[in-house]
């Protein structure tokens, strides 16, 4: 991150998987924030992404958590939101940054179909409660086109490209401000 920040002259927000240990463990916080400052990272780039089976576990100590890694300055994202047992009031309590729709709601979507509709459901919450939507996991084009008509606010997955190694994304960065220049 800090290397193609210092490279290309933009930031490139990285979201990191956070384990339901870690996410109990008491040095997690300090462990975070060493190594955003150590590497020159600002915190707002580093998104922390907290599973919602995670959040059902134990929700206070969670919640205490999540609020202090905010309060911080990190964004935290519900990642697999709508796989777990989560319950639509405890979105109302929840600190969180942005929801990451579970790619099981992507894989059946179809114009008109239930599994479109629960989506259109879920970004309607999301924009009462005021966070942004991450649809994961999209492979077709019709997927994208779907989810970019009903106002997902950002896509993800295989249709845009399979996880690369740093060396080939900075290819892709290049390639894309080498675009924006002419």
């Amino acid at each position: 991150m800090k290397r193609w920040h210092d490279t290309f002259g933009i930031s490139v927000p990285i979201s990191v998987n956070v384990s339901r240990v870690d996410i109990n463990d008491p040095d997690m916080s300090d462990f975070i924030i060493s190594l955003v400052e150590r590497n020159g990272i600002p915190k707002r780039d580093y998104l922390l992404e907290i599973t919602e089976s995670a959040y059902t576990d134990n929700s206070n100590q969670i919640i205490a958590v999540v609020n202090n890694l905010r309060e911080k300055g990190f964004r935290v994202e519900m990642d697999d939101f709508g796989s777990g047992y989560s319950s639509l009031n405890m979105l109302t309590t929840l600190p969180i940054d942005a929801l990451k729709l579970d790619r099981a709601f992507i894989n059946n979507i179809a114009p008109k179909n239930k599994e479109m509709r629960m989506v259109e459901l879920i970004l309607e919450i999301a924009e009462f409660l005021k966070v942004p939507v991450i649809a994961e996991g999209v492979e077709t084009k019709e997927q994208y086109e779907l989810l970019k008509a009903a106002g997902c606010d950002v896509i993800q997955g295989y249709y845009f490209s399979r996880p690369v190694p740093p060396e080939d994304f900075s290819k892709l960065i290049e390639k894309d401000t080498s675009k924006r220049t002419t």
